[in-house]
Parts: C-alpha cells; sequence; structure tokens
C-alpha cells in the first residue's frame, strides 16, 4: 500500500498535510478570528496575503498560506 504525501513537502500524511503543515493549517485557521477583529474588514485571501508577507511568521505558515491562495475553495478539509 502507497504511503500518502504532504500535498506541500511530501512528507508522509495522515489527512492532507503532513504533521508541521497541519499544525500551521489550525493556526491559520484559528487566528483569522483575531485578525478580522483587528483589521474590522478583512477577507480569507488578504488575510493570507499578510501571513506570506509578514517576516515574523514561519516557513510553514507561509506554505501553508500560499497553497491556501491557489487552491480554489482556499480552505480544505482535514
Amino acid at each position: 500500500m502507497e504511503e500518502k504525501t504532504c500535498e506541500i513537502c511530501k512528507r508522509i500524511r495522515k489527512d492532507i498535510f503532513c504533521e508541521y503543515h497541519a499544525k500551521a493549517y489550525y493556526n491559520i485557521i484559528e487566528h483569522y478570528k483575531y485578525w478580522k477583529d483587528a483589521y474590522g474588514e478583512l477577507s480569507w485571501e488578504e488575510y493570507l496575503t499578510k501571513l506570506i508577507e509578514n517576516p515574523e511568521n514561519g516557513v510553514w505558515v507561509k506554505e501553508v498560506a500560499k497553497y491556501l491562495i491557489s487552491n480554489k475553495n482556499g480552505r480544505v478539509d482535514i
């Protein structure tokens, strides 16, 4: 049986992402509400773009944000 690999880095995964990108994804989802409160009006795509542009964010967060922008729905179910 072939093992499934992460959509981003090709590490072994349980769901769509490896454990590292999955944690980044969950953090992105969880923190969106705080960013919306801080900015007022902030679309999901604007939020993801800001995450990518922010030098304080790590590589995994930026990789997931880029993946989500390129994904048609912008979110994935894991």
